[in-house]
């Protein structure tokens, strides 16, 4: 791809779009979960002007464009206050959940260095927390150890007392986790945080900006933010639950004294003094502008509504699938607007690509299988459609087929060759069918299923031996 010599013109550009979209999930149609958070046209027909009338400017440098400074600190005050802070908690915004969690370790790296004398400083996850807390500590060399869920996957308390320790410098929950939707005990895990004298992280990038309106719409949820002794910071994604833009979150401290540890500060560079109170250097004035459009055009009687709407058609959801579909149920009881199905009498990957049909977007997640299902706004109104379609994918996945049997034969007798054969053989056997020993050694891109089906098609004609049907 070299640049054209001429620039395109609209109507290129805009053919342009068209056809590298093609092939994109169709969001508006609301037959997806997770990737996009959606507040409706009306809402977003002036949050995509603010990011347009921004979209040039740089929050660097906040004395140049102090309308963005003014933004973020009255974005971070609204956070503060929903999530129960006082005159001293503060914060920053950044460019989504995975720069807040990084900023978190790093100002826990920075504070434990002034407050606890270890050699081994360590993070204490929860199994089911956001994989970026492990890749923050694996990106500034910090150690940590991941504390085991319980039967309601939870973070578990006995496990975690079992490994809190001198070096422990930050125990990171969730509120709620992503995969199964439950909200990790976190009074009891501040309480030992407070008592251990470490930091405590909640991690509420899914529900930051989502838990507080529940509770404001009489759901009973526990307590899980700055009103809980012990908390000492927390991570909210505005453009989650918050519908703005893409590039906004927010993480917020107890003290200015924890953000402090926070920035960083370069004095004596030949381009003059450099700072920077996140990850980013050159920050887009429009996600700024977009989040502090969103948080004020919604408002607290639009996201109040949004959330009793979306609400009532989880629960509607999950109500048929308890009552109705007996051949799928919800893992652990959450309380919030996500949650997970599983089976023991079907493949829910297959049932995914049979809802894959229907039009249907869904993560398929391990540990164990599950379907992951999040609703927000543009899915009001959409939950008698997902039931239907949902109904409909598993009896056509209920049904027997040869083609089926024979997939499951291939992957079982592929499972056994890996216990028969060493990782040498088996390794040469798969580049045959994988493409790795062709002339141009070009690999296959294919998951382990599709591996597995493609070896034994290879086995087959290699051998002469086939299933019939």
């Amino acid at each position: 791809m070299k640049l054209p010599e001429h620039g395109l013109s609209k109507d290129a550009i805009h053919q342009k779009w068209n056809e590298y979209t093609i092939n994109d999930m169709n969001w508006k149609d609301g037959k997806f979960f997770g990737y996009v958070y959606y507040p409706g046209d009306e809402y977003y027909s002036v949050i995509k002007e603010a990011y347009a009338k921004f979209s040039a400017t740089n929050a660097l440098n906040p004395s140049t464009f102090p309308s963005l400074k003014r933004m973020e600190n009255e974005i971070v005050s609204i956070a503060a206050n929903l999530l129960h802070g006082d005159e001293n908690t503060c914060g920053s915004l950044t460019s989504g959940g995975t720069e807040s969690i990084f900023m978190s370790v790093k100002t826990a790296k920075d504070w434990a260095k002034k407050n606890i004398k270890s050699k081994t400083p360590e993070l204490l996850i929860s199994e089911s927390a956001h994989p970026a807390f492990c890749k923050a500590a694996d990106y500034m060399d910090i150690h940590y150890q991941l504390i085991k869920l319980d039967n309601e996957y939870k973070t578990d308390i006995a496990d975690l007392k079992s490994k809190v320790s001198a070096n422990t410098i930050m125990i990171v929950g969730s509120a709620p986790q992503y995969p199964q939707g439950m909200i990790d005990p976190i009074e009891e895990m501040a309480e030992i945080a407070y008592n251990t004298g470490c930091l405590m992280h909640v991690d509420a990038c899914v529900g930051g900006f989502l838990l507080p309106f529940l509770k404001m719409n009489g759901v009973d949820l526990p307590d899980f933010d700055f009103s809980v002794k012990g908390v000492t910071s927390m991570s909210a994604d505005v453009h989650k639950y918050g519908y703005a833009a893409k590039g906004a979150s927010v993480v917020l401290y107890k003290n200015n004294d924890l953000r402090k540890s926070q920035f960083y500060v370069k004095t004596d560079w030949s381009g003059g003094v450099y700072g920077s109170p996140s990850f980013l250097g050159t920050r887009g004035g429009g996600p700024i502008a977009a989040a502090w459009t969103t948080l004020n055009v919604i408002g607290l009687d639009g996201y109040t509504r949004i959330a009793k709407e979306v609400y009532a058609e989880v629960q509607k959801i999950k109500r048929v699938i308890k009552e109705e579909i007996p051949d799928v149920y919800i893992l652990g009881e959450p309380k919030t607007t996500l949650f997970a199905i599983a089976s023991d009498s079907l493949d829910v990957f297959e049932l995914a690509d049979e809802l894959a049909i229907l039009g249907w977007t869904i993560n398929r997640q391990q540990n164990p299988m599950s379907l992951h299902i999040i609703l927000n706004a543009i899915h009001i109104g959409k939950g008698d459609l997902f039931i239907n379609d949902l109904k409909s994918a598993i009896a056509i996945t209920k049904k027997f087929s040869v083609n089926k049997l024979k997939n499951n034969l291939q992957i079982g007798a592929v499972k056994g060759l890996k216990k028969i054969l060493n990782d040498k053989q088996f390794s040469s056997l798969t580049k045959k069918f994988a493409g790795g020993e062709n002339p141009d050694n070009k690999k296959k891109s294919c998951d382990v299923r599709n591996d597995e089906r493609t070896f034994w098609q290879w086995f087959f004609r290699r051998t002469g031996t086939r299933l019939s049907g």
